[in-house]
């Protein structure tokens, strides 16, 4: 058995009235007017060696093995304001 370690950096450029929050489940999340947004790993998964491939989570079954390895998880959510 291997571990596999997956780092994800993402930038988004947000509207000014999105916020961080931490929601009561303990995690921080995005507040969107009153909906609550959690950023999550989504494998996705293609057959195709086709360099314009459509990619999608349709195969539940091979997603859920991908998903079934994750051992633990970690997000951290930061905004910067611009000036």
């Amino acid at each position: 058995m291997k571990k596999l370690q997956v780092k994800i950096i993402a930038e988004m450029d947000i509207p000014d009235d999105w916020e961080i929050v931490e929601h009561p489940a303990g995690m921080q999340v995005l507040k969107i007017g009153d909906k609550f947004v959690d950023i999550d790993i989504a494998p996705i998964a293609t057959s195709s060696l086709e360099e314009n491939a459509t990619w999608t989570d349709e195969d539940e079954m091979l997603i859920n093995k991908v998903m079934d390895t994750l051992t633990e998880m970690d997000s951290e959510l930061t905004i910067q304001h611009r000036h």
